[in-house]
């Protein structure tokens, strides 16, 4: 019987996402404007800066960044026009969708807890995958917000479920083997819906499958990222069940091997993106 309401559910939940009354996470206008004028050889600042100028929360997360530790310059930078330069198209992009998914898709009061670590796991993800794509000299610009959206399949299928539910929510402990299932088809729908780049729709959606071609080395390095996560006691986890929490988004040790091998990496650099991560993860965790 379990089996069969277990069924049941994942295929309502995804019944859910193709419902024209389902409203799923939405990411602030400006963020999707961002991206699009970021895709642009001929990415303009001041558009950049009229964009932000519309949010005053992301215009002050852009500011409180090229202050920070990261990225602050010899002399006080206090416009946008200065910080945007500073930083570049890409650094505020990659700030806007942070803190775009920050109040939004992971502020859902269904089950927050739990939406909250996840939000955790993906924001120390998306750094560590920007630091291993250093280490690896792979130029990926979009890798940040590849490992930055690899989860939103999580928070996406647990607002579902109060669409399913029609309000009343069940435990999460009785939903958690399926949600963290479905939580990769469920990223590669929500970002379709968005209408993100084909790049990062191909890395998020299917970022616990081996890759080929021009997204192989973007999604190794998620991979390697979202496995190295584990050393910051950022790992996904679900509710607790005799005191002990549920895993999620599990990382296998060969596919993690088989990233690593992929970018032709050792032990030693490893360290080194450990090494590195635990200086800069500090100030990332104050932005």
């Amino acid at each position: 019987m379990a089996d069969l309401i277990s069924e049941k559910l994942r295929e309502d939940l995804l019944i859910a996402f193709d419902d024209p009354n389902y409203r799923p996470p939405t990411l602030p206008t400006v963020a999707l404007d961002v991206m699009k004028i970021s895709g642009r050889e001929d990415a303009d600042v001041k558009e950049i800066v009229g964009l932000l100028e519309r949010d005053e929360m992301l215009a002050a997360t852009v500011l409180r960044l090229v202050s920070s530790p990261l990225y602050a310059a010899r002399k006080p930078i206090t416009s946008l026009d200065a910080a945007v330069v500073r930083l570049g198209v890409h650094a505020v992009r990659d700030a806007v969708f942070e803190v775009a998914l920050r109040q939004g898709v992971f502020g859902t009061s269904e089950y927050g807890d739990t939406v909250a670590t996840i939000a955790k796991h993906s924001t120390l993800t998306a750094y560590l995958t920007r630091i291993v794509c250093r280490h690896a000299r792979i130029g990926g610009e979009l890798a940040f917000i590849c490992g930055l959206l690899h989860d939103v399949g999580f928070a996406g299928l647990l607002l579902a479920v109060g669409h399913v539910e029609r309000g009343a929510v069940p435990p999460l402990q009785l939903l958690w083997r399926d949600v963290d299932a479905l939580h990769e088809r469920a990223s590669l729908m929500l970002t379709e819906r968005w209408g993100l780049p084909s790049q990062v729709v191909e890395v998020v959606g299917h970022h616990h499958h081996l890759h080929t071609g021009e997204t192989a080395r973007i999604a190794a390095a998620v991979s390697i990222a979202d496995h190295l996560t584990e050393y910051f006691g950022a790992s996904v986890m679900g509710p607790m069940v005799d005191g002990v929490p549920l895993p999620g988004d599990s990382v296998g040790a060969f596919d993690v091997e088989t990233a690593i091998a992929d970018l032709g990496m050792n032990d030693a650099q490893l360290k080194l993106i450990l090494a590195e991560a635990e200086r800069t993860l500090p100030d990332i965790a104050v932005l």
